[in-house]
């Protein structure tokens, strides 16, 4: 199993961001693996950066997913498995989504995970260094969050299931554009 944090290629994919600036301010852009498609309504965004050649995915500014309709053909059921899909709409341009990811795993092996410690208070930071539990990280979804950073990684694994039913593969396979996947665990190592 290899399990990798999913990135939005910042520099290269373009930015959109709500035409209502104070939901930019607020937690209604909040995920954090808690359900939000009750209360959600369609976001309207603009495109921040025009001139940057469109992708399938799009940043804006948080660890979230945001795609187009080809990638919602292509991911729509692996999506649905690890979340609620949330619609955008683009002023004056097309419909964009956003994946919420519900699927929030327990997964962790703190004996091999590394950490980085506050020196006033020891208290623990971020995660230099990820160590799973291979067995729990791989769910029917093959996208999760784990509850330490659950507002801020997103994760997908590879090579456990069939490669049409893992992000990974789908995404390589149709030449989809705009994300980084940086592996950040190999159980063969």
């Amino acid at each position: 199993m290899k399990i990798y944090r999913i990135k939005t290629d910042s520099n290269n994919v373009q930015a959109v961001q709500p035409t209502d600036e104070r939901l930019s301010k607020m937690d209604y852009l909040k995920f954090n693996c808690e359900p939000r498609k009750d209360n959600w309504r369609e976001l309207e965004v603009y495109v921040y950066n025009p001139k940057t050649k469109p992708k399938d995915f799009y940043n804006m500014g948080w660890e979230m997913l945001i795609f187009n309709e080809k990638v919602l053909d292509v991911c729509q059921t692996i999506f649905e498995m690890a979340g609620e899909i949330l619609p955008l709409q683009v002023e004056r341009g097309q419909k964009l989504y956003l994946l919420n990811i519900l699927q929030c795993i327990n997964a962790l092996d703190y004996d091999r995970t590394v950490w980085d410690y506050y020196p006033r208070t020891g208290r623990k930071g971020r995660i230099l260094k990820y160590g799973f539990h291979s067995e729990k990280a791989s769910n029917e979804a093959s996208i999760f969050k784990i509850p330490e950073e659950n507002s801020t990684t997103i994760f997908c694994y590879a090579d456990v299931k069939n490669p049409d039913d893992e992000f990974y593969h789908i995404y390589h396979k149709h030449k989809l554009t705009g994300l980084i996947f940086e592996e950040v665990y190999n159980d063969d190592n």
